[in-house]
């Protein structure tokens, strides 16, 4: 077997800093226990790249990325880690610390919308995303970047994308107000605010209404309102079913727990109760087996 020449280990030595720079690690993945990272088994830890593919089984692992991010990947779960995002495939994953790092799921982007808030995101039986905010306001937004929930601390709801055309655009539940000629209404699951345009609105103000509609793209909402809706049909409701769901609430409106259900650009949103709160990520250790 020939030797290596200085040279050819220059070569080589320059080769893997060039490759290093090309793809640098992004943070460590930890666990006490053993994991798969891109297929390959490995126990206790692992240095994180852009696509690296990392899969729990027995025990959670902790992701500890060089940007500050925390996060948290319960037994048997499998997501794909990006430089803005952890893309969650199957189980728990939980957002610890982070600023703009945040978690997807179903092209649904999750992101804690204060300082020290914890977000929880999995699956149910039917492939809905879950999203819990354990510690703090979570935000859920559409890889477009539409807003579709404003997730309260304490509460959880459910999210399941609908085929093109499966159902109303938009459908919204809320008491209808008017600030300055503008009709805003704060729809009473996923606590976003909405600009209606449309026939007969004058005669709602007040009034709890349920709105069936469509987003317009071109539109310029009025503060708070972070969208326009152009109101197909609407009917008048009964007395609010949460206090403070109104556009003008301070703070986060507490959401109501009963069964309501909106559609947002095509997404049905739901309330759930308590599914991922009693998910268990706490780090359990797990022995390393003793070789024969």
């Amino acid at each position: 077997m020939r030797r290596l020449t200085a040279q050819s280990l220059l070569a080589l030595v320059v080769a893997g800093a060039l490759l290093a720079a090309q793809n640098p690690a992004l943070g460590l993945a930890l666990a006490k226990g053993s994991f798969r990272v891109d297929n390959s088994q490995v126990w206790g830890q692992a240095t994180l790249l852009e696509g690296t593919t990392i899969e729990t089984a027995r025990v959670a692992s902790e992701l500890r990325l060089n940007s500050g991010a925390r996060l948290v990947l319960a037994a048997d779960s499998r997501a794909r880690v990006e430089k803005d995002r952890l893309i969650l495939e199957r189980g728990v994953g939980e957002l610890r610390e982070a600023a703009t790092y945040g978690i997807e799921a179903r092209r649904l982007r999750v992101l804690p919308a204060a300082a020290g808030a914890v977000a929880r995101v999995g699956f149910d039986q039917q492939k809905r995303v879950l999203v819990a905010a354990l510690n703090g306001p979570v935000r859920v937004s559409t890889d477009s970047g539409l807003v579709v929930a404003n997730v309260a601390p304490g509460k959880e709801l459910s999210f399941d994308p609908q085929a093109p055309g499966a159902a109303p655009a938009m459908k919204l539940t809320g008491k209808l107000e008017r600030k300055n000629g503008h009709f805003l209404l704060t729809d009473e699951t996923t606590n976003v605010t909405y600009e209606l345009v449309g026939a007969g609105l004058e005669s709602e103000v007040g009034n709890r209404i349920e709105i069936d509609g469509v987003l317009d793209p071109a539109g310029k909402p009025f503060s708070p309102a972070t969208q326009v809706v152009k109101v197909v049909k609407h009917r008048r409701l009964g007395a609010a079913a949460a206090a403070g769901a109104g556009a003008g609430a301070a703070g986060w409106a507490a959401l109501s727990t009963a069964a309501k259900v909106a559609i947002v650009g095509g997404i049905v949103v739901g309330a759930t109760v308590g599914i991922l709160a009693a998910t268990d990520v706490i780090f359990k250790e797990e022995k390393k087996p003793v070789s024969p």
